[in-house]
């Protein structure tokens, strides 16, 4: 026993997310830039984890963990991120990860992505970001789809559209895909597996531009066309989290002029909005 340590990446919402063959999956956009780090000290004289209020969710991993593993010794846990919160960018699903790879390190326990995705999802809807680099996840029942490769280099330039979303409230609302949205997200995920086998960027930012448009129809974002039009201009694609309130241009880091296409869609953004910008590789 000891003081353990544990961290987990956040997201800029997700390359993909609807259903196929019925089944609700993502398919996740890791983001190293963001990051929720967590610090577990243990006490002997305690039976409870102690936290700070609105850590709650990652506490009660903890708990399920040590209940999984018969120990019933507390302790405190720390969580730092600079993730922002209700935007649709895994704050919440990587403090819950962060703070079980801490505990498990405290106690050296064998702790398995498997069993990290099923705690986190009995608490509440979960991304797939307890798995390294990309993958397409059912974010409802906490399971593996597909592991794929990484990603080829890329820059994410977006903003946040204001307000927050509640990902437990959004996710019990019933979700209406036509025929043909289910035929677009099946055609989103093998565009996405064969750009990531292949390298071929264009078809990982016309799989993300598929998705955000459907999902335009169930939590809309301000300025998605001109967006839209703009990602075009510099053949990129559209990037939106799906119950969140980000959204963002996708492109491929190895174009020759990538810095003065980054500068000019940042002004151009600017010009539209007048708000901050983010920016991640």
């Amino acid at each position: 026993m000891k003081i353990g340590s544990g961290s987990c990446s956040g997201t800029f919402g997700e390359l993909v997310q609807g259903v196929i063959e019925e089944r609700p999956f993502l398919i996740t956009l890791p983001v190293k830039e963001l990051k929720s780090s967590a610090l577990f000290v243990p006490d002997q004289n305690a039976i409870d984890i102690v936290t700070v209020r609105g850590r709650q969710k990652a506490r009660m991993a903890c708990e399920k963990l040590l209940k999984t593993f018969g120990i019933k010794i507390g302790g405190y846990l720390h969580i730092h991120s600079n993730i922002p919160i209700g935007k649709g960018m895994a704050s919440s699903s990587a403090d819950m990860i962060a703070a079980v790879r801490a505990v498990s390190d405290s106690y050296s326990l064998p702790v398995t992505e498997e069993l990290i995705s099923r705690i986190a999802a009995e608490i509440e809807p979960t991304d797939g970001v307890m798995y390294e680099g990309v993958v397409a996840y059912d974010y409802l029942n906490g399971q593996l789809i597909e592991a794929f490769a990484s990603l080829p280099p890329f820059t994410l330039i977006g903003f946040d559209v204001g307000g927050s979303v509640d990902t437990v409230e959004f996710n019990q609302q019933k979700k209406e895909y036509s025929k043909k949205h289910k035929k677009k997200f099946q055609q989103a995920y093998e565009l996405v597996t064969e750009g990531i086998r292949s390298g071929n960027f264009a078809y990982l930012c016309e799989a993300a531009t598929i998705s955000a448009r459907i999902n335009q129809q169930l939590l809309p974002k301000p300025y998605f066309n001109e967006l839209e039009q703009l990602a075009q201009q510099y053949n990129g694609g559209v990037v939106v989290a799906h119950s969140g309130t980000v959204i963002g241009i996708l492109l491929n880091a190895q174009l020759p002029n990538i810095q003065a296409i980054t500068r000019e869609i940042k002004q151009k953004i600017y010009f539209l909005m007048g708000t901050s910008i983010l920016q991640f590789s």
